[in-house]
């Protein structure tokens, strides 16, 4: 029995002085050895001890075997307790442990009194603890604004180069007023292609607008300066909502109200307004496609002549098409070959959107390829015709270059010229972009497809003016006065009737107008449902549909009778007065609203609160107010001092000089009103903060940055590099964002208001309250949604807050308080 003892003491013994000799090499100090070595003296002299004095073998089997104790975690059990007195259970079986590059031997002792944990190799061990699991913690509901990347040192996650949407985790039970879309439903659509992305853009952006407006603004002021106010409104506004819309659809995988919905709740209204001007839009383009289809059919007559040649144009568009009568002497008769017409093309439209992406994927490859290369071909013949150099220069070789400042209606026509042909501000872009992965360069869409929208232009006014050169030459001297007034033409009596005439002067003139207008029908087709399905999009992606589990044909089907049914008032004999009337608030009013609603989103809303929690609220709400004042109250003194419809130079004078007075009196408040603390807390530029476009810049970290280089805004490399390159956004998308475009639209928009020349002698008050009331129909949403937004919130999710009863309902609808506060209404 002694020498089992023995042999257990020597073992600790030998353990322990190699133990010793490890700390002893890794210390190198003779102090911490000789510690050691003491120690291990005196466990082994108590064990031999207490061996010794047992005489029953199942004692001595009884000792708890040799602990090991991880060093590098720190972590031991407890320690042991005195040896039980006989009889002794069996020994506990040995746990496997992992064995740590370094480790003790810890011999148990009989005593209660833990052992001393051997000290660590460079540092004192703090007393042994035994590790407790942590408590479960319920998770909160989480915000979605909370999981936004809100400093640039946040978007770069361990595992990824960039800051990606695709790393954000899946939050369950959380309002739907808190998670975007792309957080709720998988499996949503995908394009099979960029360049089917791009034949969908620009089918949507290319339409009759190109082809009849286009050349008619030019021909009106003076040719080529109108290009200057144009070019000057494509990069400066219509380029920048073009980014902003194809960027916050990407992003968030939805379409217009969700995407907005997303950069605040309260801003759903503007997605639903711009998807509702997109259906009026479309409403009334049907009846235009109807027109143009039948001209297309009657191109194929059975004979060599066409049916409006030898000077019936009038007599076929006017009583054959329309029955056309003014709203005055309307005796509501409708049409039936345009009624007929209008039920085809919207059967057609249905079957372009029933299945959403995969119809409409294989329907842009013929409406945008098709017509551009006949306008193309058409162009070519038009340039050997007798006369078309004539028409030429009428378009383009002129220069009356006091257009530019003699009114504000060249720069009006040519901004909502700019918006109307690249169909933004009605939800088409944002649409589609939710359509792309978020990882495809929103830079370089933007490029292409802004630049394919000029040449489709272009293209177009070459078309229709070099016919028009080849009419007017044709002309007798007797019938000059009908010769002056060919340029002068526009709208449906341009395409309609001049230019059918002009077709009809050309040789094998059946073909070329059939060619004509095939074209004209596939890019009205394609404007009209990219607009429709930009309004099916919004449905498909609402807690509706996904509750009354309605599907994209069934969802189509009930869009395009209900587009249908209302479209019937433009059959009406009076119908294309109505139709002049409501395109006319549209561009001029609807469009201008909804592009500066969408800046003042994007650019004064969306990531104001990193502003408040940097320099105070006081100081944000009187710097934005200021700003809008700025623009607003000098946009009036100067209307209200025009001369005839003219602005003057003492009007621009006081406006500009009011105007710098507001916005330096409210940038010094401001600046006054910021709260010191913060700005030294967050240790930032305060005046930066104040002023800059924080949101746009957050939108251009996405577009910007790529898997191999993150990108950051607002350093020279960074803004140098992006300035030169195509497939990045500069900075300059920030400034017309929350600047430029915002104040533009704005003087834009009060100068239309003010303007009473529109229809003057020809329509009274009382028609054009038409166009009054659409506009106050889409203000009206806006500002209703703004207000009370779970009006659009699914009322599933919040049962426990809901009172039983249509009241009850109702009364939270229509509750202007948020679960989550957003501190730009100050909740």
């Amino acid at each position: 029995m002694g020498s089992s003892s023995d042999s257990v003491s020597s073992s600790s013994s030998s353990s322990s002085s190699d133990s010793s000799t490890k700390d002893k090499d890794e210390d190198s100090s003779s102090s911490s050895s000789s510690s050691s070595s003491s120690s291990s003296s005196s466990s082994s002299s108590s064990s031999s001890s207490s061996s010794s004095s047992s005489s029953n073998p199942t004692t001595t089997a009884a000792t708890p075997k040799p602990i090991l104790v991880d060093q590098e975690t720190q972590m031991t059990p407890k320690p042991p307790t005195p040896p039980p007195k006989p009889p002794t259970p069996p020994p506990p079986p040995k746990v496997p442990t992992p064995k740590p590059e370094t480790t003790t031997l810890v011999p148990p002792t009989p005593t209660p009194v833990p052992p001393t944990p051997p000290p660590p190799p460079k540092t004192p061990t703090p007393a042994p603890r035994t590790p407790t699991p942590p408590p479960k913690i319920p998770t909160p509901p989480v915000s979605y604004a909370a999981m936004m990347p809100t400093e640039p040192e946040t978007l770069v996650s361990p595992s990824r180069s960039k800051f990606t949407l695709e790393s954000l985790p899946i939050v369950e039970n959380v309002p739907s007023w808190e998670v975007p879309v792309s957080m709720k439903v998988k499996g949503r659509d995908r394009w099979s292609g960029k360049v089917t992305f791009w034949l969908a853009s620009l089918s949507a952006s290319a339409s009759l607008a190109n082809i009849w407006k286009f050349p008619y603004l030019v021909n009106k002021y003076g040719g080529f300066p109108f290009l200057v106010p144009y070019a000057l409104a494509l990069f400066l506004i219509g380029m920048p909502l073009l980014t902003l819309e194809l960027t916050i659809g990407q992003m968030f995988q939805g379409g217009a109200v969700e995407a907005f919905g997303n950069l605040d709740p309260r801003l759903r209204g503007v997605g639903l307004a711009t998807v509702i001007g997109g259906f009026i839009i479309a409403l009334y383009n049907v009846v235009v496609l109807g027109w143009t289809g039948l001209y297309f059919i009657n191109s194929f007559d059975g004979s060599n002549a066409l049916p409006w040649e030898n000077g019936k144009t009038d007599d076929f568009f006017d009583n054959y098409i329309l029955k056309n009568s003014t709203i005055a002497d309307s005796t509501m008769v409708v049409s039936g070959r345009v009624l007929l017409a209008a039920f085809v093309s919207w059967l057609i439209i249905f079957i372009c959107v029933f299945r959403s992406l995969r119809s409409i994927g294989a329907v842009v490859k013929v409406c945008f390829p098709l017509p551009f290369f006949v306008l193309i071909g058409l162009t070519v013949r038009g340039v050997f015709l007798d006369g078309a150099v004539d028409g030429f220069k009428e378009y383009l070789i002129q220069w009356n270059a006091t257009v530019l400042h003699e009114s504000t209606d060249i720069w009006s026509d040519a901004t909502s010229q700019v918006l109307y042909t690249l169909s933004v501000c009605v939800g088409v872009m944002t649409s589609y972009a939710s359509f792309n992965p978020r990882s495809q360069n929103i830079a370089l869409d933007k490029n292409v497809i802004g630049l394919f929208d000029l040449i489709v232009s272009l293209l177009g006014g070459a078309v229709v003016y070099l016919v028009l050169g080849h009419k007017s030459n044709s002309c007798t001297m007797d019938s000059l006065t009908s010769c002056e007034e060919v340029f002068q033409s526009y709208g449906t009596q341009l395409i309609f009737k001049v230019y059918a005439d002009a077709l009809s002067t050309i040789a094998v003139s059946t073909l070329w107008s059939a060619l004509f207008y095939g074209s004209i029908f596939l890019l009205t087709l394609g404007t009209v449902f990219s607009l429709i399905e930009g309004f099916c999009t919004v449905i498909r992606d609402s807690w509706v549909a996904s509750s009354l589990e309605l599907g994209r044909s069934t969802i189509a089907c009930y869009v395009c009778m209900a587009g249908f049914l209302l479209g019937i008032p433009f059959t009406f004999d009076c119908g294309s007065s109505w139709l002049e009337i409501l395109d006319h608030y549209i561009r001029t009013w609807v469009l201008f609203y909804l592009g500066l609603l969408q800046c003042v989103a994007v650019g004064w809303i969306y990531k104001m609160d990193r502003q408040m929690r940097r320099v105070g609220k006081a100081s944000v709400y009187t710097y934005n107010i200021g700003c809008f004042l700025a623009v607003l109250v000098p946009s009036i003194v100067a209307l209200v001092l025009t001369s005839n419809g003219h602005t003057t130079f003492k009007s621009c004078i006081i406006a500009f000089g009011l105007a710098a007075a507001i916005l330096i009196g409210s940038l010094v408040s401001a600046y006054i009103l910021m709260d010191k603390d913060r700005v030294r807390k967050t240790k930032r530029n305060s005046f930066w903060t104040l002023i800059g476009w924080h949101g746009a810049d957050n939108l251009r970290k996405m577009i910007n940055s790529t898997p191999t280089n993150r990108w950051a805004p607002n350093s020279f490399n960074s803004e140098f590099d992006a300035f030169l390159s195509p497939v990045r956004v500069s900075v300059f998308f920030g400034l017309c964002v929350k600047y430029i475009i915002p104040g533009c639209l704005l003087v834009l928009l009060c100068a239309n208001m003010h303007d009473t020349s529109f229809g003057a002698g020809v329509y009274t008050t009382g028609q054009l309250s038409l166009g009054y009331a659409v506009f106050g129909f889409v203000v009206f949403f806006t500002v209703l949604l703004f207000t009370y937004p779970r009006i659009l919130s699914n009322p599933a999710e919040a049962e426990d807050e809901i009172e039983p009863g249509l009241l009850g309902r109702l009364d939270w609808m229509f509750t202007a308080r948020l679960d989550k506060p957003y501190v730009f209404i100050g909740n």
